[in-house]
């Protein structure tokens, strides 16, 4: 999910990471062979200095949003100290797939998922699934990575104020680009694309911002320009602490981690009915992972004037997050999702396509299919 709450994004510093595969498993998947690797990536991040202690309690965290989503400015001129320099190497888990037989090209798709999800996003359901999107990749030919995001699944969960914040985000991204050019276990890619939803949009919009073309492509899902229905929309979460809200998965995390509160919520935010399958929306509750506070005062989509490789956006029509529900709705000449050029002021080649009858979470959408196949085409198009 993106939220452009903070009108600043940090100016992030370029870390320098020394990566020793640590291959743990294989998965098999339709199309490919995966491999997971858990990465030691070191940042040199620029992030916020919060001052702000973990909530004490679900009242506390409740009125902060509260606070937040009714007078974002106070807030953050209460809690926001200037820059913080954040130095540190954490552990992040990937997985890699290769395709049976490889495009001439040699693509690498890198996937970003956003809030509410883990790697999994890429593959709901999973193999064979129709909403796996890692398949997708690989019958095109594309190698894929995903990962698991710092303060997410199998990846490091630090400081959930200090240190898990959009900025660190952004350099660990980085690092995973700079990993899949320097030949993975003697693998040579030819071109990396990234592709990311809603928060992981965001992710790739700061590489973009700070590090121009590091992208050859981007793909961005789940996301606009427009920002007048975040903070409503961040007020349907019903954030509560992740530790309370569900215990069993998240009972040893501090209390600065947050989920949305339960399924209504969910459907609300991510779902456009009828065009999913209630078997998807409860997965997704049951395997749901959310943010930290430290991500949600720092998340901002900039523009990205150095960027000048293609792009296209992806987000639904009926995406609730980005658009109140209503993407096609017409601002400034055009409809929302098209308006999304201006995050990339100096791209010539912008496209953009609307999946019909879709919320916010593309991915989970009965249409997921042929959102992918325009996707692939897209890409195949690039030459």
């Amino acid at each position: 999910m993106v939220f452009g709450i903070l009108a600043l994004l940090s100016i992030i510093c370029l870390g320098n990471a020394q990566f020793t595969d640590s291959s743990t498993a294989s998965a098999g998947v339709v199309g490919g062979k995966c491999t997971e690797t858990v990465l030691p990536i070191a940042v040199n991040a620029t992030n916020l200095n919060l001052v702000l202690d973990p909530p004490k309690d679900q009242q506390v965290l409740t009125d902060l949003f509260l606070r937040l989503t009714s007078d974002p400015a106070s807030v953050i001129g209460e809690v926001v100290k200037g820059n913080v320099e954040n130095s540190a190497t954490y552990k992040i888990w990937t997985q890699l797939c290769l395709p049976t037989t490889q495009d001439d090209k040699k693509t690498v798709e890198l996937a970003v998922a956003g809030i509410g999800f883990d790697h999994t996003y890429w593959s709901i359901g999973g193999s064979g699934s129709k909403y796996n999107y890692v398949e997708a990749a690989l019958k095109a030919g594309h190698a894929i990575l995903t990962y698991d995001r710092l303060g997410v699944g199998k990846s490091d969960k630090p400081n959930g104020i200090k240190e898990v914040q959009t900025p660190t985000q952004v350099e660990i991204t980085t690092e995973l680009v700079k990993y899949l050019r320097g030949k993975p276990n003697g693998q040579t890619f030819g071109r990396v694309i990234g592709i990311g939803h809603s928060f992981g949009s965001v992710t790739l919009a700061g590489v973009a911002n700070k590090y121009g073309n590091l992208f050859n492509a981007t793909i961005i899902t789940g996301l606009t320009a427009h920002t007048e229905s975040n903070l409503p929309a961040l007020a349907t979460w019903s954030l509560s602490i992740a530790s309370e809200n569900v215990p069993k998965r998240f009972g040893s995390l501090g209390s600065e981690y947050t989920v949305w509160h339960g399924i209504i919520n969910n459907q609300q935010n991510f779902f456009a009915y009828p065009n999913y399958d209630a078997a998807i929306l409860q997965l997704s509750e049951d395997t749901k992972y959310g943010a930290t506070i430290g991500e949600w005062l720092t998340m901002a989509a900039p523009p990205s004037p150095l960027y000048t490789n293609p792009v296209i956006v992806v987000t639904g029509d009926k995406d609730y997050l980005t658009c109140t529900a209503n993407c096609l709705q017409i601002v400034n000449g055009t409809n929302l999702v098209e308006g999304t050029k201006v995050l990339f002021p100096s791209t010539t080649d912008f496209s953009s396509y609307i999946p019909k009858n879709t919320g916010h979470g593309v991915n989970a959408h009965l249409n997921a299919p042929e959102t992918y196949a325009e996707i692939q085409k897209w890409i195949a198009n690039l030459g």
